[in-house]
């Protein structure tokens, strides 16, 4: 079983609870890539981490509008 990139706990799917098990080193490799998705093997949704809820859903960054490719604005601004 594989740990959480971002909160280091057991890797379960968030959807319907099966371990992440990476088939092939590709989808191993997709663990540590933040721009490719990596989907459960049991329910075929996205993964996301059971226990942080974090989506390994192959969007960077922590917008909430993925049509947002605009930085945060600076403080003062």
């Amino acid at each position: 079983m594989f740990d959480c990139a971002y909160c280091e706990r057991p890797l379960l799917c968030g959807d319907c609870g099966v371990p992440f098990v990476p088939a092939t080193p590709e989808e191993y490799e997709a663990l540590f890539r933040r721009d490719v998705p990596v989907a459960c093997r049991g329910c075929r949704k996205v993964l996301v981490c059971r226990w942080c809820r974090t989506p390994y859903d192959g969007r960077e960054g922590d917008s909430d509008d993925p049509d947002d490719d605009s930085d945060p604005p600076e403080a003062g601004d």
